[in-house]
């Protein structure tokens, strides 16, 4: 089973030595990496990196401000290094009406980079579990921009008091799903725990999205050990849970 591991999980690593991250990842366990900047290295050079330590890119975060300003050097990247999705992390959600300007904005980004074979996805946090009028911001922004994909993070969708399996469920049968960021959350509060110690289903999410057939990809924003150890648990653990 291929698991990567979004980069930002151990950004001060990769700041400091991208070719130390990239080794930690691997050693970690992992297959793969969804890229959370560059870090001044050209494609060619995390190219090669990336076969030094052999690894796979899955996928990259891009901001709405990346999007708007460096589109078509995100599409060469992705092109250089054979993954077929940009993803975009963030969106403020304060208004309806700017929930709907940004996926307005992302759906037009997502027509340009369809011509090139590249995906434009959306991951979302909490705050897309808002409601506007009796709907969450993020059913609002699925409808306003149909052909971009959905990257779910599993943890910031249970932490918005939605069931993370429920919701994905029609989801994943519309096919809006474009890969899985597992994260796990503790059973008795916010924490963001190693995973097979919280209470996220991730057995019920990818029995919707298997592993294989999409990417799963861990994020590990906290930890209660050393960087290597923490990304190393959660991939172990989910490795367990999922088989």
């Amino acid at each position: 089973m291929d698991i990567s591991l979004q980069l930002w999980s151990i950004k001060e690593e990769v700041e400091e030595d991208f070719a130390h991250a990239l080794e930690m990842t691997e050693k970690a366990g992992y297959q793969g990496v969804e890229f959370a900047g560059y870090h001044g290295k050209s494609p060619a050079e995390l190219g090669e990196l990336l076969a030094k330590y052999h690894l796979k890119a899955i996928s990259t975060h891009a901001g709405m401000d990346r999007l708007r300003t460096a589109l078509d050097a995100e599409i060469s990247c992705a092109k250089a290094l054979g993954y077929k999705l940009i993803v975009c992390p963030w969106s403020d959600c304060k208004t309806a009406e700017q929930v709907i300007e940004d996926a307005e904005f992302l759906e037009s980004c997502a027509g340009k980079a369809a011509k090139e074979g590249i995906t434009i996805g959306y991951h979302n946090h909490n705050q897309e579990f808002k409601k506007f009028e009796g709907r969450y911001a993020m059913d609002i922004m699925l409808e306003h921009m149909p052909s971009v994909k959905f990257e779910p993070d599993l943890f910031w969708i249970a932490y918005g008091l939605v069931d993370p399996v429920r919701y994905l469920a029609p989801l994943a049968a519309a096919g809006r799903i474009a890969a899985i960021h597992a994260k796990e959350l503790d059973k008795e509060g916010p924490d963001n725990v190693y995973i097979g110690q919280g209470k996220i289903d991730f057995a019920g999410a990818a029995a919707l999205c298997p592993p294989g057939t999409y990417p799963w990809i861990i994020e590990q924003e906290e930890f209660s050990s050393s960087h290597f150890d923490g990304i190393s648990k959660s991939c172990r653990g989910l490795k367990n849970i999922l088989g």
